[in-house]
């Protein structure tokens, strides 16, 4: 499978709520009751790998829904957050691509793009937090060397992207100089689009943004 064949899968299981696979429709009462793992456990009855992806997706979409509700009175920081969350999401997606590919393939990459989805909702919800706080607007030493050292750290994770190159002995990877460097450059892309949303304030709201850009699914350089 290409590199495109594979980026178009995701887009699908990340963006259609349940993917190609038919659910009941996500219990969202419960969803903003209990959290993530309480939620799979108590709405899949017969475990699959699908339900699970489902499980992770739904709860996410409740929980980002419930979030939207409390932001209706601030709609500049409401779209922001919107933005942001969809962003991260094609950040998590574009990474899971990426490793599938250095693995030669496999399904564990692309359940890993909905999974993610509920620990990326509870860093936005603390992201949201803190920007409607005076907590977040809280400046210090630490949180301006965490801004610094994210984009740094958010610099290097796309260089070792785009130094990649297939070894000798790694001939299951089925490797699109072409469509790598297109993936690479959205990564690219998007980052840097976060960064400018989020500034370079050194607040505990900033370094948190921030610290969502560099939680990756998976690393940039093999290890998977």
């Amino acid at each position: 499978m290409t590199l495109l064949r594979r980026s178009v899968l995701l887009s699908l299981l990340t963006l259609l709520p349940g993917g190609a696979h038919a659910q009941a429709p996500a219990n969202c009462a419960l969803a903003n009751a209990v959290d993530s793992g309480t939620y799979a456990t108590l709405t899949i009855g017969a475990w699959s790998e699908v339900d699970q992806d489902n499980a992770s997706y739904d709860w996410a979409e409740c929980r980002a829904a419930a979030l939207r509700r409390t932001l209706t009175g601030n709609p500049k920081l409401s779209a922001r957050i919107d933005t942001l969350r969809k962003q991260y999401r094609e950040l998590r997606a574009i990474e899971s691509e990426l490793a599938g590919v250095r693995a030669g393939g496999g399904t564990l990459y692309a359940h890993a793009v909905p999974r993610s989805f509920a620990v990326l909702e509870d860093q936005i919800a603390s992201l949201a937090a803190l920007a409607r706080s005076p907590l977040g607007g809280q400046t210090g030493a630490l949180y301006a060397r965490q801004v610094t050292q994210a984009r740094a750290d958010h610099a290097a994770y796309v260089a070792a992207l785009r130094r990649y190159r297939p070894g000798a002995d790694e001939e299951y990877v089925q490797f699109d100089p072409a469509e790598w460097k297109a993936s690479v450059d959205r990564y690219e892309t998007l980052g840097k689009a976060i960064m400018a949303t989020l500034g370079t304030r050194g607040d505990a709201a900033t370094a948190t943004g921030y610290a969502i850009l560099t939680s990756p699914v998976f690393s940039a350089d093999g290890d998977y």
